[in-house]
Formats: C-alpha cells, structure tokens, sequence
C-alpha cells in the first residue's frame, strides 16, 4: 500500500466524484480509478458501492470504506508533519534566492513562492527581478541567485532545467494603435509596422520569429527601429508608439501604462513559434532543497 493510494482514496471520499477528485489530484480519471481498483484488491474489500455507482452515477462509501477513511487520513496528517519535521530539522533557517524575469505574471510568481512557503515555512525566500531570461541564467552561473525563473532555451551547458508552461507569441501595441481594437492581430497585418525588439543575443526565439514572418510574406529586417537589453524597456518605447513588438502570450502587460498585448493569429500551415518557462538552476548543485522546490514548480 502506497500513501499515493491513501490520498487518492480520501480524496474521492471526501469528494465523493472521481471528475473531481481527478481534477484536484491532477491525475486522470482512469488512473484514479485504476489505483482504487488496486487498494481494494490488496486490502480484500470494497472502499466504494460500486454497483450503486453504475446504477445511479453516485460515489457512496460502503461500511468498510468509512472506517478506512479516518485511518487513512490520521496516516495521511503523520505523514505531512513527518516531513515538515524532518525539514525544519534539515534546514533550518535557510534562505534561498529566487531569479525570475521582469513581466512574469505576478499570479505565476506569488503562486509559486506561496506553494513553496507552505511546504518550507522555514525557508526564506528573497526574490530578484532580472531584465531579461538571459539576465537570470547568468545569475545562476554567478551563483548570485539559487533558483531561476526563465525561458528555454538554456545558455550555458552548466545549467539544467524543468520546463513548468508554455505560450504563444502576442503583439504589444500601444493603447491607441488601429489594431489594439482587434480580440487577435493576423500577422500579415504587421507587414508594414516599426518594431522594438529585444537584442538577438538576449532573444531566447529571434530567428523563429523572422522565419514566422518570412512565411506571412514580410521580413521585419530593417523595420526594427531599436534594439534594447531589458522588457521593461521595451514596453515602454512600445507605449510610447516608438513601434511594436512580440511578446509572450504569458507576460504581463497590465501594469505597463498605454500598452496592451493581443494574440496573434499566423497563417494556415505555418509554424507557430512556441514559448517554454522553466525553472533553472545549476546542475553541478541542485541538493535536496532545491530538488524539491522544482519539482513543486
């Protein structure tokens, strides 16, 4: 018997709906009920009536599943306090440094730092806005920060990497610009439009988006009016009117005043260009720690 198997069972029976049990498990259903099948088999009893949920579409615990549950989730709560006691005691008072670029969604940023203060309220955590996803790598390498919120892909071959989302490319458009009306910009649109763009050796995609836009008809050489080091200037030349630019799907430009992103929409068969976050560290030290706080990401 594996605690997986506890927490899924008290999960459906405290849910009583594998849909949501699922859902809150971040497993699929058949995977849920398969490991339910697994528990009752090893334990010789039926945890659920089975034949009423065939009949009627309902989850009802029987007699046997009742009495499992209390057990199940006083085993499930010694579990959780023997691993927060075993951390504290591993790592007491520790403080680890969190890289992430600017315009990352603060939702993204302060679910991750809550996930990981709940697992580790022991650990302080010290947060580092870096201006661009080359500027955290190269944090990394300087061992200035421990872990880094950054994108695909990786620079440097001392660094390893655990992707957590991915995005499509959008347009960042001041706010009175013709197409900031339009719920998606189509690319051959853009054809004619000045742009502001991130240096191509700060540029995690550069030249897939001049192959993008090569195949909508258009190349943005010598329409590229300037060229900066950091996204926070660049959204404010883009607010400006300086020009255009593509951005992630997932920054944030809410807080950038004037300026407002909207999704691209490319051509029939072309290849979209396709944007992956990670969490970044150096591969010669992750420790215990931060394997964990990855893999919580």
């Amino acid at each position: 018997m594996e605690l997986r198997q506890l927490r899924y069972f008290a999960e459906v029976a405290t849910a009583l709906h594998y849909g949501r049990a699922a859902e809150r498990l971040c497993v699929s259903q058949p995977a849920l009920s398969q490991q339910i099948q697994l528990l009752e088999r090893e334990l010789g009893v039926e945890l659920f009536d089975h034949q009423q949920r065939t009949r009627q579409r309902k989850v009802v615990l029987t007699a046997a599943g009742t009495a499992f549950l209390a057990d199940a989730q006083r085993l499930l709560r010694l579990s959780r306090e023997a691993i927060e006691t075993v951390r504290r005691v591993g790592a007491p008072h520790k403080t680890v440094e969190l890289g992430y670029y600017q315009l990352l969604r603060p939702d993204r940023l302060v679910g991750i730092v809550q996930r990981f203060a709940q697992h580790f309220p022991d650990v302080q955590f010290h947060l580092h806005e870096l201006p661009t996803f080359r500027a955290v790598q190269e944090a990394l390498l300087a061992e200035t920060i421990d872990l880094g919120l950054t994108l695909l892909p990786l620079l440097h071959d001392e660094l390893a990497a655990r992707p957590f989302g991915q995005g499509g490319l959008a347009v960042a458009l001041p706010a009175a610009h013709p197409l900031a009306g339009l719920a998606e910009v189509p690319l051959g649109a853009l054809a004619h439009e000045k742009w502001v763009e991130i240096s191509r050796p700060l540029h995690p995609v550069y030249d897939e988006i001049e192959h993008l836009c090569q195949q909508a008809g258009f190349s943005r050489r010598g329409a590229i009016v300037q060229e900066v080091s950091s996204l926070e200037l660049l959204s404010n030349l883009v607010s400006l009117g300086i020009g255009i630019a593509f951005v992630p799907s997932f920054f944030d430009l809410e807080r950038v005043p004037g300026v407002v992103a909207r999704p691209l929409r490319v051509p029939a068969g072309a290849a979209e260009v396709v944007l992956t976050q990670c969490v970044a560290y150096l591969a010669a030290r992750p420790g215990p720690l931060l394997q964990a706080l990855v893999a919580l990401v």
